[in-house]
């Protein structure tokens, strides 16, 4: 079903793991390109609110939620949910946009009112693994089905019944990126919130060297709390490649002007194709199609474990398999992928995808 007159207000849940939280930001660009809504009101957590800064017609409202990884939710945060809950739902939104499907968003959009749209995924599909939906999987707008593994895929769906066709832009349109020319600044991003994503230090540093030695700029990014594993991860090298550690804004603008970002299955990878960069994902526990970014090369492997896919669960935790998955993948591999990219480049001269 096409909505063709556009809403009057529609909220969007923002409430998951900071990777989540910048796919959604595309997402809610283009139903604002598209002229899905008058006005939006984003809920999110406070450290992600300026993701959704500069959008036309967008308030913000921020709390911490009871779900997504390492989050601490006790007495204080729940009453602050409540609160915000309670704020947007006196601004009485039309609609609620869900693109997790989880029974806990459902509770979410019951506080605040209006017509609650949820993505659905199929008995089977990857991500239904992900989420949780004990009672069943609710009314679903669209099911994303088996035969769509990928989730920015399964999102594009949701987005095709949302927007009618005549007001259909790409993401890239939407937020006027541009393709990228010859490769020459290429970002690092060696943390996850997962210890089982992790690839190993010594991987990194062989990295590093060779694509010093090959004559790129290098950079390395982490949080405040990561710099000191990231400046010893990389000592002896710091001279000739800069360390960021900085907030979600001032990387998400780095990360605007790479030329390319390797990393791991995380925040990272999508940032960059948030802003149009090229990357390579360095793939653990989960199937490489999952959260493979459409601008990037996901590179993955079992390592011979026989948990794999395990969905970052990581029961490998203890034996002799552990994180046997993403140890696999060599520097090697990750060069490979590079100089794949390079002839690719160089095949491809830049050129403005907003029209």
């Amino acid at each position: 079903m096409s909505l063709q007159q556009p809403e009057p207000l529609a909220c969007l849940i923002a409430s998951r793991n900071m990777g989540d939280i910048v796919m959604w930001t595309g997402l809610l660009r283009e139903l604002v390109a598209a002229g899905y809504a008058r006005s939006y009101v984003v809920w999110t957590r406070p450290k992600m609110a300026c993701m959704f800064e500069g959008i036309a017609d967008c308030e913000i409202v921020c709390s911490s939620f009871p779900v997504g990884t390492g989050n601490r939710f006790g007495p204080r945060e729940l009453a602050g949910l409540l609160k915000a809950a309670a704020q947007i739902r006196a601004r009485r939104p039309s609609v609620v946009l869900d693109f997790v499907g989880d029974f806990r968003e459902r509770a979410f959009a019951r506080l605040i009112g209006g017509r609650h749209l949820q993505i659905g995924w199929a008995a089977g599909h990857g991500h239904s693994r992900v989420i949780r939906n004990p009672l069943g999987p609710g009314r679903p707008f669209v099911t994303v089905p088996v035969e769509v593994p990928n989730i920015y895929d399964g999102y594009r769906l949701m987005l095709d019944a949302l927007i009618p066709l005549e007001r259909r832009q790409s993401g890239a349109a939407a937020a006027g990126v541009r393709r990228r020319g010859p490769i020459r600044r290429i970002g690092l991003h060696p943390f996850a919130s997962r210890p089982s994503k992790l690839w190993p230090e010594e991987c990194w540093r062989e990295l590093a060297q060779a694509l010093l030695a090959r004559g790129f700029d290098l950079c390395a990014f982490a949080s405040p709390e990561e710099r000191p594993a990231c400046e010893r991860m990389f000592s002896g090298l710091t001279d000739r490649l800069v360390v960021h550690h900085t907030d979600v804004r001032k990387y998400s603008l780095e990360v605007s002007q790479l030329d390319l970002l390797i990393g791991l299955e995380s925040l990272s990878m999508h940032m960059a194709h948030l802003w149009g960069v090229p990357s390579i994902t360095i793939n653990a526990g989960s199937p490489a199609e999952l959260y493979a970014v459409p601008t990037g090369q996901t590179l993955a492997d079992t390592g011979g474990c026989p948990h794999y896919p395990c969905f970052n669960v990581a029961p490998c935790r203890g034996t002799s398999s552990e994180n046997a998955c993403v140890k696999a993948i060599s520097p090697q591999r990750v060069l490979a992928a590079l100089e794949a990219l390079q002839r690719r480049s160089q095949q491809a001269p830049a050129q403005s995808l907003a029209g």
